[in-house]
């Protein structure tokens, strides 16, 4: 962890809170300190060669299916994405609570519309009321920003992709959720613990930001779908691209290019949505015992980015 030394957060006061709270090494530099920004970086490097090797001596160990935490993703979505890609998503979701895992679904300009059909699936009546609370109040903060243009926040992408407003594109950013009830809502990046089942998460829906998010609350892999063919990943952990379309999936590279999957086949190769929710879940264990995503092995590592819900001045 590297600062400059002069921010309203310092590295090593942010370093030694993370070592109490996880156990792990940890180590901070400052700029200002330790002999400027080359020296910093030469100590950085250093250090990281020391992780790497203390890193090498650590065994794979077999855990159950009920550890693991799965997240959910999509970015420069089109109009196949809520057809093809994100219900098999959500194929895998329901599969990982099936096993006794934890999913989660975020994004929440990207839900607006679909509340009542959420409330629905919850548990109970408290987690209707958050899922009101966490998306009314998206749209309460989109209107204030953006008045009568709130429910038109797509990107140029989406737009080209074919989707016209934030509801028609909810209605597809939704099946990444699946079928299985909802649990509870957390917090942006708020630990998962102990919670099991479909989850969802406070978070926007800019995509690096998102994953950190999911990531940050303990999920080990997320599958991102893309229409346009974003090749972003995360530098945290392993995410699997999968196509909507296989125009797209050929446009960059197919089999051997950016994406580890295509979801285009249901349309041009008429495979069942279960079937391709089967392939994707076969992927996703390969993936989890070690195998590298395409981002891992082309260095699409993405951007670290944290979310920030005021002002910056």
């Amino acid at each position: 962890m590297i600062g400059v030394g002069c921010e309203d957060f310092d590295a090593r006061e942010v370093a030694a809170e993370l070592r109490q709270c996880n156990g792990k090494p940890i180590v901070a530099l400052i700029v200002q300190n330790d002999g400027g920004g080359q020296a910093v970086i030469a100590k950085a490097i250093e250090e990281a060669r020391k992780m790497l090797t203390d890193a090498a001596m650590q065994e794979r160990q077999e855990v159950p299916l009920n550890k693991l935490v799965f997240g959910t993703e999509c970015g420069g979505s089109d109009s196949l994405s809520g057809v093809t890609a994100n219900p098999v998503i959500g194929y895998v979701s329901d599969w990982v609570v099936r096993n006794g895992g934890t999913s989660i679904l975020s994004e929440n300009a990207e839900l607006i519309g679909t509340e009542d059909s959420l409330a629905e699936r919850s548990v109970s009546k408290l987690v209707a009321d958050k899922i009101y609370d966490l998306i009314y109040g998206e749209e309460i903060k989109l209107r204030k920003l953006l008045g009568e243009e709130s429910s038109r926040t797509l990107a140029k992408g989406n737009i080209d992709g074919g989707l016209t407003t934030i509801q028609e594109k909810a209605l597809g950013c939704v099946r990444k959720g699946g079928s299985a009830p909802i649990q509870d809502v957390i917090g942006y990046g708020e630990p998962v613990g102990d919670r099991k089942g479909l989850l969802i998460m406070d978070g926007p829906g800019n995509d690096p930001i998102s994953l950190t998010g999911l990531f940050s609350a303990g999920a080990q892999v997320a599958i991102y779908s893309t229409g346009r063919g974003t090749p972003m990943a995360h530098p945290i952990c392993p995410v699997i691209k999968l196509s909507s379309n296989t125009r797209t999936y050929e446009m960059v590279g197919g089999e051997n290019g950016d994406m580890d999957l295509n979801a285009g086949e249901i349309i041009t190769k008429g495979i069942s949505l279960e079937e391709m929710g089967e392939k994707a879940i076969d992927y996703l264990l390969e993936v989890l015992n070690g195998m590298e995503t395409k981002p891992e092995k082309y260095g699409y590592g993405g951007t670290f980015n944290v979310y920030t819900d005021s002002p910056v001045f």
